[in-house]
């Protein structure tokens, strides 16, 4: 492993990273637009410059594209350095337009920063700023400034090298070089939201979060993405307190995200995993989060009362439930029927397995739902299984046993009159059992994060669960790893998170799972289960562990 010093400082690195890395990996932040780690070196910005000691030759180089060697002796904070930087600040910021009040970059733009840790000087350029156009649309989600651009061309290499899609390219020569789609494309590729994390600056902008909300207001937490298998890793960026001390009377009605409880989260970024998802996420990942704060979020228990749904308390909802499934089981374990869904954590799939398997010994328990067919995989990250804890169900016996019925026989059970009553956990009933089957059912039990006004027709109770980042567990991707979600907010209303509600339905069922927390859960499960044997929260991590496998190929 070669030798060399920074700051005067000698450390070893391994073989194969450049400067810029070696600079990062011992602390010392490098300014850059143009270098990502995940996409081939350009070396067009000029901003990562360094004092390079070689041979007993001092030279100013870029770090980006000076690899690590024996015997380098490298200078980050000299004078000629910090004048480099300031420099290219300089060329940078020519025909940048000042808009940082308007921009949401605002706050988290490398362009700003490095300007507050480098230049803090008028410019002397004295030529008019040349200008370009602002605000075009340039596919589904991406807006497209182009006086903002400091033509990094990390969002064209990602389009050339990641999606091999090509829509974007730098055009033109010298000062009139300008990024833009080619002719006759737009940005539309299934991964384009990526480019608004890539670009450095505020010249690309996502329509979803486009003036939503400034960034300083947001909170942020870890999660695991739930709309694949390969649980790529996320972070939640949300905001509980829409108003910010404005002045009273001020009137948000007009903004993109109306101020109430039901608009929390506001973004999704990609978080960090080589042995998972790269930089990356897909785009229905990115914007698959609306349910949690949607407006059809079922907040309270409900129960069939005059031809309706009626709001009620948890006893009363909790004991109908009970009730029924207790009258089914009397006449025979084989007249129930659980359905559930492979979005359940395995916390709340060891909870369901505790109780329905282990203490009532149903039979008819079932989480292979149908894919729907607009659902894909492709070979970058998104899997042809849209759940993100099929491995989980697996582990937990989802699935029938003896002589009991899976999802795929349970509509001609129903009409048979072998089973009558049904517990659905997170699974519209219509995605998996006829018309015919569903009304026949003498009675349907529903736990639901939401509830359309269509489902209210069909169900008898309806249990209101947490959603997506009100709770926290771990799902269990198609590779084996084993990864957490961490609570960002509490849930909206009555809401509860599944593995709380079979607690409390075990107390209505006079077999008591007798777990007070989370962590009682937890560590029963760890306890029972052999892929969780000796595992921790806190042992977990934010990048997960690895069960079955012993190693992951990286993601590129």
């Amino acid at each position: 492993m070669p030798k060399m010093k920074i700051d005067g400082v000698e450390y070893e690195f391994p073989d194969g990273i450049n400067v810029l890395q070696a600079c990062e990996q011992v602390g010392i932040h490098i300014p850059h637009f143009c270098y990502h780690p995940a996409l081939k070196v350009a070396g067009s910005c000029r901003m990562c410059k360094v004092e390079v000691v070689q041979g007993g030759r001092k030279r100013i180089d870029i770090s980006c594209n000076v690899a690590v060697q024996d015997g380098l002796e490298i200078i980050t904070d000299s004078p000629a350095i910090l004048t480099a930087r300031q420099m290219t600040l300089e060329f940078t910021l020519s025909n940048h337009p000042v808009d940082c009040p308007i921009c949401d970059k605002a706050g988290e733009c490398d362009l700003q920063d490095y300007y507050f840790e480098h230049a803090l000087h008028e410019s002397r350029i004295s030529e008019p700023k040349r200008h370009q156009h602002k605000a075009t649309d340039i596919g589904k989600y991406i807006v497209h400034d182009a006086e903002r651009c400091v033509l990094c061309s990390r969002c064209s290499r990602f389009t050339e090298e990641v999606t091999k899609t090509n829509e974007l390219g730098i055009f033109g020569m010298g000062a009139n070089e300008e990024l833009n789609v080619h002719p006759g494309m737009r940005l539309d590729n299934d991964y384009a939201g990526n480019v608004v994390d890539l670009c450095p600056v505020g010249a690309l902008t996502d329509k979803d979060f486009r003036f939503k909300r400034r960034v300083w207001y947001l909170k942020s937490q870890n999660s695991i993405c739930q709309l694949c298998s390969r649980g790529c890793n996320v972070r939640i960026d949300y905001d509980d307190n829409p108003f910010h001390e404005q002045k009273s009377g001020f009137n948000l009605n007009t903004h993109r995200t109306k101020p109430t409880e039901h608009a929390r989260i506001q973004r999704i970024k990609p978080r960090h995993n080589d042995s998972v998802n790269g930089y990356w996420i897909c785009d229905a990942g990115r914007y698959g989060y609306r349910p949690t704060d949607s407006a059809d979020r079922l907040l309270t228990p409900m129960y069939r009362k005059n031809n309706g749904l009626e709001a009620t308390d948890w006893n009363t909802a909790l004991g109908i439930t009970a009730k029924g499934i207790l009258n089914a089981t009397g006449k025979g374990v084989d007249k129930v029927a659980v359905v559930v869904s492979p979005k359940l954590t395995n916390e709340e799939l060891f909870s369901i397995h505790r109780l329905f398997r282990e203490k009532l010994e149903l039979i008819n328990i079932d989480h292979r739902l149908p894919i729907g067919e607009e659902w894909y995989g492709d070979d970058i990250l998104r899997t042809p299984d849209p759940f993100p804890n099929r491995t989980g169900c697996e582990w937990f016996e989802m699935t029938p046993s003896g002589k009991g019925f899976g999802i795929d026989k349970l509509s001609q059970a129903i009409k048979d009159g072998r089973i009558n009553t049904l517990l659905s956990i997170l699974a519209d009933p219509r995605d998996y059992l006829e018309d015919t089957a569903i009304n026949k059912l003498k009675a349907k039990y529903l736990i639901a994060r939401n509830l359309p006004d269509d489902l209210k027709e069909i169900v008898d109770v309806a249990l209101p669960t947490a959603a997506w980042g009100e709770y926290r567990g771990t799902f269990t991707n198609f590779r084996g790893r084993i990864q957490r979600l961490r609570k960002a907010f509490d849930p909206l209303g009555d809401a509860k998170p599944v593995w709380q509600l079979m607690v409390d339905l075990s107390s209505h069922l006079k077999k008591p799972l007798g777990w007070k927390d989370f962590n009682d859960v937890f560590n029963a499960m760890t306890k029972k289960i052999q892929f969780f044997e000796d595992l921790t929260w806190n042992g977990i991590g934010d990048l997960g562990v690895m069960t079955v496998e012993k190693s992951v190929e990286t993601v590129k």
